[in-house]
């Protein structure tokens, strides 16, 4: 008993000391760093980071961070805000600390209280921020601050290491302690787990592992900014990294495998296909098609309220109304659930019907890449089900809100991650749609006045993606709301000096039709000298702005997914005025790719305008730029090419109007 006694005063003597050493760590910056006004290694930048120093100790069950920032410019004063992410159940920040220390080396200490913000709520997880303000930040201050995330002792977090940041590095230390006890298999089979990481470092840098410390460490240095350009993959996926994890497997098949084995399992326990016969029993009929059984599944489960798009009751909430979710029927039972609950509820459902049904959980496409590499099964997101129909397999998303039957949230596309089988558990791929799934038709019928004025109506029809995006931002805000986000969606690219407004939506609560939204057209179109008018051809894309402006490209070009888009606009001339030029039509291709068409027909006082667009392949690698690139300039400047209007000679017998004049003082 005495030795175990003095061991724990050890430990507490050695904690003691850390943390007064911790509390002495602050670094007397340099007469150069404090002078400094740019760093001629990331021109422009808006601040730099001197110094970042993670440290991740499972022994101790704590992370520390400290910081050290230099502000460059104006823009840089923001990084004065700082917000720590953490999961609030197990987790929690404490020990924070900052200070400000301006040019002429006065510091002013951080001695207010950081406040809790909630990020996400869920059943079984509540993700929460620290969020504090450093005091008097000017250009030229140095920010200093660190902070420590603890976490329970029967818990172990390995670190995930983001060597390059939106800032440029001048210095980087990181370590990690693993945990002294033997971890033994989650699953209870008494295999022990040992460390493991997967990485992508610059050039020259590497980890190193210190057997006499049982401490992983890495130093960095000069480490230019993460890039930053338009249209990207997820940031962290295509940086330098380094993420920890603690496996027992011996290689990569051999740890999906297992872990997918035992997921698969947890997965089928909740789904207890056996409690749902009675259910689908009175969505299906004997006579039906297998497809038409899913078809009615599909839109049976479409009907739940869906919490992952609305608010999540917490698991009080539920126990004041004595609902407790066990498995799928407790979920068709209260008749809500999250999207992966109902996913996982559709296929019990499709299973129950008599036919063959698979659960695929997948990462989402907008926030990483999957690394089978990266042995951690919290790379996976969301949800999707498969079914098997015909002799093969199809892809269904009853998780996403309003997602039509047979079609996948575009994040869930072109994307991995682990999926049952018949004989266990693989990783699997899902494809790209069809440029076809993703179709919009945009119609105008607009009619321009002798002084310049324009009014008229607007026709979008959306299917896919885009009418899936509005469907689903309906079920988070209110009827106005989601009409003026969508006439602004459509503002930024018509003319300047047009208006639109947002009269009403058909089908918007339908996932199984197109969506359509009706505006109104009002303001000015066109300029004019005194004898003509220019008018903008192609109306709907005439005030977007041009992508793909940069000469060079280092990262891969993602445009989310494949797409048609077919505008029609008719302008009903005023009789003042008479067509004296439209542009010629174009046929623009970007072969295997992408094709833009655009037809200008002039008739007795109209002109008509069409144009199609279509974008078969959304990925484009970082050589595939160059083409792109003009493929897109090309685009844009047959979309900003202007029909003439002349005034009308007038008729005898009759005066003449000065038309372009007085179209000219109503347009912008």
């Amino acid at each position: 008993m005495g030795n175990v006694r003095r061991l724990l005063f050890l430990l507490a003597a050695a904690g003691a000391l850390a943390n007064q050493a911790w509390a002495d760590s602050w670094t007397q910056p340099t007469p150069e760093e404090l002078k400094m006004t740019a760093e001629p290694a990331a021109p422009g930048a808006a601040a730099i980071y001197l110094y970042r120093d993670e440290r991740a100790d499972d022994k101790l069950h704590e992370h520390t961070l400290y910081v050290r920032l230099k502000v460059l410019t104006d823009k840089g004063k923001d990084y004065a805000d700082v917000e720590i992410p953490y999961e609030g159940r197990q987790f929690s920040i404490r020990a924070v600390e900052g200070r400000t220390i301006h040019s002429d080396g006065t510091v002013i200490p951080f001695t207010g209280k950081p406040y809790d913000k909630t990020l996400e709520k869920t059943k079984t997880e509540k993700y929460k921020a620290k969020v504090f303000t450093l005091p008097d930040v000017q250009v030229g201050s140095i920010l200093e601050y660190r902070y420590v995330l603890a976490y329970d002792d029967n818990l172990v977090d390995a670190p995930q290491w983001y060597i390059q940041l939106p800032l440029y590095v001048r210095r980087g230390k990181y370590q990690f302690i693993p945990s002294a006890h033997e971890l033994l298999d989650a699953h209870g089979n008494g295999m022990p787990a040992s460390v493991a990481y997967a990485s992508l470092l610059p050039k020259g840098a590497a980890v190193q592992f210190s057997q006499t410390q049982d401490t992983y460490s890495l130093d960095v240095e000069k480490i230019d900014p993460a890039p930053e350009e338009e249209y990207m993959p997820p940031m962290r996926s295509v940086t330098f990294r380094v993420l920890f994890y603690y496996t027992i497997a011996r290689s990569a098949d051999d740890y999906w495998r297992t872990e997918g084995k035992y997921w698969s399992k947890e997965t089928d326990k909740f789904i207890d296909a056996g409690k749902l016969g009675g259910v689908v029993g009175q969505m299906v009929a004997a006579s039906d098609t297998p497809r038409q059984k899913v078809e009615k599944i599909y839109a049976e489960v479409m009907k739940l309220e869906n919490t992952s798009f609305t608010r999540g009751r917490s698991g009080a909430e539920d126990k004041a109304e004595g609902i407790k979710i066990k498995n799928a029927s407790d979920i068709w039972a209260v008749k809500r659930g999250n999207g992966d609950e109902i996913t996982l509820l559709f296929v019990g459902l499709v299973r129950a019907a008599g036919l063959k049904a698979w659960v695929a959980a997948v990462t989402n496409r907008d926030r990483a890449i999957f690394i089978p590499s990266y042995l951690y099964l919290g790379q996976l997101d969301d949800d999707i089900a498969i079914v098997e129909l015909d002799g093969k397999d199809e892809f269904f998303d009853p998780g996403q809100r309003y997602c039509p039957f047979g079609q996948l949230e575009w994040t869930h596309t072109i994307t991995q991650g682990l999926r049952q089988t018949e004989h266990g558990t693989e990783i699997v791929t899902t494809a790209a749609p069809g440029y076809k799934t993703n179709a919009m038709l945009r119609t105008a019928d607009l009619r321009l006045d002798p002084d310049g004025k324009v009014h008229g109506s607007i026709r979008i029809t959306m299917t896919g993606s885009e009418a899936l995006r509005w469907r689903q931002l309906a079920l988070r805000t209110d009827e106005e709301e989601i009409k003026r986000e969508f006439e602004n969606s459509v503002q930024r690219d018509v003319p300047p000096g047009v208006e639109v407004k947002t009269h009403h939506f058909l089908s918007l609560a339908e996932y199984d039709k197109a969506l359509m939204a009706v505006l109104d057209v009002s303001g000015s179109m066109g300029t004019a000298t005194s004898k003509r008018v220019f008018l903008p051809a192609t109306f709907f894309e005439a005030g977007s702005k041009p992508v793909f402006v940069h000469d060079k490209r280092t990262l891969p070009v993602d445009l989310d997914y494949s797409y048609a888009v077919r505008d029609t606009v008719v302008v009903h001339l005023p009789p003042s005025f008479a067509l004296e030029s439209v542009p010629k039509d174009a046929d623009i291709p970007l072969p295997k790719n992408a094709v833009y068409q655009a037809t200008f027909k002039q008739s007795e006082g109209k002109l008509e305008a069409t144009r199609l667009f279509v974008l078969a392949n959304s990925l484009y690698t970082a050589a595939e730029y160059p083409a792109l690139k003009e493929f897109y300039q090309k685009v844009n400047a047959k979309d900003q090419e202007q029909a003439i209007l002349e005034a009308a000679p007038a008729q005898p017998g009759r005066p003449q109007t000065n038309g372009s004049a007085t179209a000219g003082s109503g347009a912008r």
